[in-house]
């Protein structure tokens, strides 16, 4: 008997990260959108990604960029917390028009290469903070994935999150 509890709370402990994720199907969309990801996928020539691990009480809004020949140049996926009051992370996306990262950013002396999948991103952590303190988290990871370049901003996750979150898009 005591096996059968063991095993249960074992479960219960591996199976709970999962619980709070949810798929990109499933976004809660914010008061503000005018558009869905679907039909944001339509009005843009590169291939949008979306992430398939995100806290599922996040909101999603989306903030359309400027338009050439009737597409969007680029496009900027915000995810608030859920109250709808602080941003958590920006996705900003636009095709990828050369095959390096180094090509769209001078690299900085806080530049870290970090593997998110199989491609090369760069981290930036954001410098200075309160009281000469760098105690804000994240910072900026930007990579090249599909043809899309992808530029991840937050001050609120931490380095580690960003990746896992930026290895979840598809």
């Amino acid at each position: 008997m005591r096996i059968f509890p063991g095993f249960f709370l074992s479960l219960c402990v591996v199976l709970s990260p999962i619980t709070t994720v949810v798929h990109a199907v499933t976004f809660q969309y914010g008061p503000h959108n005018t558009i869905t990801i679907e039909t944001l996928q339509k009005e843009i020539d590169f291939k949008l990604l979306v992430p398939t691990k995100i806290p599922k009480d996040w909101i999603l809004e989306i903030k359309e960029g400027p338009r050439t020949d009737g597409k969007q140049d680029y496009c900027n996926l915000n995810f608030l917390d859920k109250n709808d009051q602080y941003l958590m992370m920006s996705l900003n996306q636009k095709k990828a028009i050369f095959k390096e990262l180094d090509s769209y950013q001078n690299r900085r002396d806080n530049t870290e290469i970090v593997q998110i999948n199989n491609f090369e991103g760069h981290f930036e952590a954001w410098v200075g903070g309160r009281n000469g303190a760098n105690d804000t988290p994240g910072g900026y990871l930007r990579w090249i994935q599909k043809g899309t370049y992808v530029e991840m901003e937050s001050s609120r996750l931490s380095k580690e999150e960003m990746i896992k979150i930026a290895k979840s898009l598809k």
